[in-house]
């Protein structure tokens, strides 16, 4: 398992991350549902180990949109056993304690966790292509000005292990000529242009007001680093040797 060491700190706050030695956690890779009963029992062995009750956990489906609902205590364990149940949304959030989220992660997006430790609230947010073009970072953070009285100076933002910019590349990215990815996107010369989510979700967030300081990148680029399942890397591999990994926060 992984975990972001600046969040660590934050007694209130648990987050972790699964690994590839975890098991896939994903009930659907590419569309595909793939042998789901293995993926109950890695999840069930790995919330196990973090000490997390799948009772009390919600698992999210992405949708690839900007949706960013409250979670809802009454799916909590069902959207996990059954991925018919699964909340089709990109982001949750709570500020119940004991009450866990779940996201599942291809890497070609943002795991991206938001947490107010005054305000005592958390998020977890999916920002994919459309996701970070649709500015859902931004709308979170404004999501908990608005329904947890959060004063911006207070919230932090963490963005967790995916595909950095040096390994994140596209022929054609549909939105080149868009004036607001100038900076993120650029020719290298291989001809292929470099994606930086990570980048132009910081400047969102900055735009947002999140104090820079407080605007925390853990760098893990997951297409070079061997502990995390990799789309990018792996998607062209058969489906029984793809998988993804999970995001669970909480607060504790």
């Amino acid at each position: 398992m992984f975990q972001i060491p600046q969040l660590s700190k934050h007694k209130g706050l648990f987050h972790v991350f699964s690994e590839k030695s975890d098991g896939n956690m994903a009930n659907s890779i590419s569309g595909v549902i793939y042998n789901f009963d293995q993926v109950l029992k890695n999840r069930k062995k790995f919330l196990e180990k973090v000490g997390v009750d799948s009772n009390k956990t919600v698992c999210m489906w992405v949708t690839h949109g900007d949706e960013i609902i409250d979670a809802d205590p009454k799916t909590a364990g069902v959207s996990m056993r059954d991925y018919s149940k699964a909340i089709k949304v990109d982001g949750l959030m709570t500020n119940r304690k004991g009450l866990y989220l779940f996201l599942l992660i291809a890497d070609c997006f943002l795991p991206i966790i938001i947490y107010d430790p005054v305000a005592e609230a958390v998020g977890l947010i999916h920002a994919g292509w459309r996701g970070v073009d649709l500015e859902i970072a931004k709308k979170g953070v404004e999501m908990f000005k608005s329904k947890y009285k959060s004063g911006v100076e207070n919230i932090i933002v963490a963005i967790g292990p995916c595909a950095q910019k040096e390994s994140f590349v596209k022929e054609n990215p549909e939105h080149v000529d868009d004036p607001r990815w100038r900076d993120f996107i650029v020719l290298d010369i291989a001809k292929l242009y470099k994606i930086d989510l990570v980048g132009f979700t910081k400047k969102q967030l900055l735009d947002a007001g999140i104090k820079k300081e407080n605007i925390i990148d853990c760098g893990i680029d997951t297409v070079k680093d061997k502990r995390f399942f990799s789309h990018v890397r792996d998607c062209n591999n058969n489906i029984s040797r793809q998988g993804r990994f999970a995001c669970v926060v909480g607060l504790k």
